[in-house]
């Protein structure tokens, strides 16, 4: 059964059917949660061009069942805002289920069906935006003209630009975090891991046929994105970077335990040198050399212990690592599928553990000097401002 018939017959979620009928030009739907947003999701549908035959957006009004008043007054004000202006799914998720991830993965069943009842699945895409993420002219174009074509990707990433905010502290903190989710990506890129793109929701573009491939968007509460575009990259491929900007809020939040909201709740709270002094290069130039390894690997087993530092070695070791890989390459055909075998095992997340691991041991590395390390020109500008606040840090930490 193919992929798509699969997933909508057995793994989709049931609606009832009032929505508009289906052209059969529709090639992208942009799919954006709504919770208690009335205030910021008029500012991203504006940023949207008007609906064509080629696309549609499909907002997912939602709450939990016992939400506060409040948070249901105002979704029933996003909705009659919304009516006749977009597609519009209200969904009241069980507490163990309410999140961001339910209300991806509702809004983007919807529109794995109707991109399937358009009849050219394998030229379309589906978008997750965010009800405060407003995009940059071109986001539309830019997407079909990705995935609207011969041989498209099984996703991609749209470029992120937080919007800097005036006040001064909140303004260095989402500087200090783009850069660290840039220099992770740099990381990735570095080790040559095919997970070296950013995992961030409201970025997200997906091909109908890898979205079933991965049986969706998992119902998590946060992480739902990582965990999805990790899924996507093992099972399907090709995860590209995408000419398009979101532009995510910067505000502070506490919806969910990690992202954009709760970093700026910790620089908020502690400062930004959390994400300023960060996870050794060392890290990723270990990962480099062993990842390297692995077609030698495959006829002999001792190169990839051989080519791993005294952490990384640790690190297999703690986490049985060692024995997997003798598992795994004794079940490869050849170097490439076992090279492709290890990192499938030694994924995003391992990556992001073992860089972790590294700063407890060895401790952060200023940011600037890091992205150094790894070749990446930060400019002159941004530059001076980072070592403007390099110099705030050691007076702060001299007391005078």
């Amino acid at each position: 059964m193919e992929a798509i018939e699969r997933y909508l017959q057995v793994h989709a979620e049931d609606y009832t059917d009032t929505l508009p009928p289906v052209g059969g030009d529709l090639r992208l739907c942009v799919v954006i949660p709504s919770l208690a947003e009335r205030e910021s999701i008029g500012a991203v549908l504006d940023s949207l061009p008007e609906k064509t035959e080629r696309f549609e957006v499909i907002v997912v009004v939602n709450h939990k069942e016992g939400a506060a008043p409040e948070i249901v007054l105002n979704n029933r004000g996003t909705v009659r805002d919304l009516a006749g202006r977009v597609l519009v799914l209200e969904r009241v998720f069980p507490p163990g289920v309410a999140g961001v991830g339910a209300a991806r993965r509702a809004g983007m069943d919807l529109a794995l069906r109707r991109l399937w009842a358009a009849g050219r699945p394998e030229r379309s895409a589906i978008a997750c935006l965010d009800a405060d993420s407003p995009v940059d002219p071109g986001y539309v174009e830019g997407i079909l003209s990705v995935f609207d074509a011969e041989d498209p990707p099984a996703a991609g990433v749209c470029c992120c630009r937080h919007p800097i905010p005036e006040d001064e502290e909140r303004a260095r903190a989402i500087v200090a975090y783009e850069l660290w989710l840039r220099y992770l990506v740099e990381g990735f890129r570095l080790c040559g891991s095919p997970y070296a793109f950013q995992t961030i929701g409201s970025c997200t573009v997906v091909s109908p046929r890898a979205y079933a491939r991965a049986d969706g968007m998992p119902r998590r509460q946060a992480g739902e994105d990582f965990y999805f575009l990790q899924k996507v990259a093992k099972i399907s491929g090709r995860v590209v970077d995408l000419d398009v900007t979101v532009r995510p809020s910067a505000r502070v939040s506490d919806r969910v335990p990690f992202g954009t909201g709760r970093a700026m709740r910790r620089c908020r709270d502690q400062g930004p040198d959390y994400y300023l002094e960060v996870e050794p290069p060392l890290a990723f130039h270990d990962l480099k050399r062993f990842f390297e390894s692995s077609p030698a690997g495959y006829e002999n087993p001792a190169r990839m212990r051989e080519s791993a530092g005294r952490l990384l070695r640790s690190f297999v070791e703690k986490h049985g690592g060692w024995t997997v890989l003798e598992n795994i390459r004794q079940n490869s055909a050849d170097p490439d599928r076992f090279s492709f075998a290890v990192h499938t095992w030694f994924d995003s997340l391992q990556v992001v553990r073992y860089a972790r691991r590294c700063k407890a041991k060895l401790g952060g590395v200023w940011i600037l000097d890091a992205l150094s390390d790894l070749g990446f020109d930060v400019g002159p500008d941004l530059g001076s401002a980072l070592q403007r606040m390099r110099r705030r840090k050691r007076s702060r930490e001299s007391g005078s």
